[in-house]
């Protein structure tokens, strides 16, 4: 084995390079997505209670709506770029509270999940 990779190194060191390179961004991504996988498939991060930490992707991906859905929930305006802020800071800036904003998430929430059970019965 080890005469192989000496062989490798002296003959074709950038394809063993790129190789290990390619090996460590696959490892990276494996990494990330069953660790993403595992986190999303507890019921505890499941329509979690809304905190002020929270950012509305983090809202999106614990309520499983799409960013469509949730967007108007936070007062995001359709067109508008996405933006990376917590909710303390969309309650303050549309003077509203947590509860208002879960109120509001509650509600698109399940007017989403009727929608999706209608389209399923169809």
């Amino acid at each position: 084995m080890l005469g192989r990779l000496r062989f490798l190194w002296a003959r074709h060191r950038l394809g063993l390079i790129a190789f290990v390179i390619v090996l460590g961004v696959l490892g990276f991504f494996a990494f990330r997505t069953i660790t993403s996988t595992l986190y999303w498939t507890d019921p505890v991060h499941r329509d979690q209670t809304l905190e002020g930490w929270m950012t509305p992707r983090y809202v999106a991906m614990s309520y499983d709506i799409p960013r469509e859905v949730v967007g108007p929930a936070l007062f995001f305006v359709a067109d508008a770029p996405p933006r990376r802020i917590s909710l303390e800071r969309i309650a303050v800036e549309n003077g509203v509270s947590l509860t208002d904003l879960q109120a509001r998430v509650d509600t698109a929430a399940a007017l989403w999940r009727a929608e999706l059970d209608a389209r399923r019965n169809d």
